[in-house]
């Protein structure tokens, strides 16, 4: 067996699924796929991904794990079995989003904290604006020591940001959740908020998450709103750090570690 001409076979296939993946199923194609996915500064690095010049492609697991996370494009994709033919790759990321959409309905199903407010979800579709502070205010230098993170929710329910840190909206009686996972590890970000001040266009949230780099859970108050501010101007609106941001208390951490007991 020639391996290098099967290896030359495999990475054209790969081409041709990246190029086709891009162009008919990443809505934005790859402006989306280098700035919001990936984290790129240029769209032209995601074309030097699969280069045609090339002969080993230097897309890698993350790249393919983030499409799947953002996009519905399953990993089996990108397996060498499946030949590139246009009409059977779109079979396969059709039935995958299917099957990713039936078993968010049967949970849905079971679920009697949430509803199915379409009144509230039409008010809430579409681009906001989150305001708040960060853990790490020089994280936030381009922005006056502030962040201000553009967040699509889509008709589908699913949540997306600038950073590419995506997850669900969960609509409850009185109140609603945005359930977010970031892009480079499996910690959860709450963000909870008042159904009653969508409508306003502009309302508060509290949002629990870790600080930058660390397990350390922080409680942040900021503000959504259709229209974007000036840093400055969000920062008055906010006010001062200390009044609107909890950080965990490492001797509150550290006393409660010392009354743990491990059970094997």
């Amino acid at each position: 067996m020639d391996y290098r001409n099967e290896d030359e076979h495999n990475n054209k296939q790969l081409r041709q699924k990246f190029n086709y993946v891009i162009e008919k199923h990443i809505e934005g194609g790859k402006k989306t796929l280098a700035l919001k996915t990936f984290g790129y500064e240029r769209e032209n690095q995601v074309s030097n991904l699969c280069s045609t010049t090339s002969y080993k492609p230097s897309i890698k697991k993350m790249h393919m794990e983030s499409m799947e996370k953002h996009h519905q494009i399953p990993l089996s994709i990108w397996d060498n079995n499946l030949l590139f033919e246009p009409t059977k790759i779109d079979q396969h990321i059709h039935a995958y989003k299917a099957s990713l959409k039936a078993e968010r309905i049967s949970f849905e199903e079971e679920d009697n904290i949430f509803t199915n407010n379409k009144q509230l979800f039409k008010n809430l579709k579409g681009v906001w604006y989150a305001y708040l502070y960060p853990s790490n205010p020089s994280s936030a230098k381009e922005t006056e020591g502030i962040w201000i993170v553009e967040t699509t929710i889509n008709d589908d329910y699913t949540v997306v940001d600038y950073w590419g840190n995506s997850g669900y909206l969960k609509i409850g009686k009185n109140q609603s959740l945005i359930i977010k996972e970031p892009y480079e590890n499996n910690d959860l970000t709450v963000i909870r908020f008042s159904n009653r001040h969508v409508s306003f266009e502009h309302f508060r949230f509290t949002i629990v998450s870790n600080q930058n780099g660390t397990i350390n859970e922080m409680v942040n108050f900021g503000f959504y709103s259709r229209k974007k501010y000036s840093p400055q101007e969000a920062k008055e609106i906010l006010g001062d750090i200390e009044k609107v941001q909890l950080k965990l208390d490492l001797g509150f951490d550290g006393r409660l570690n010392k009354e743990g007991v491990v059970k094997y």
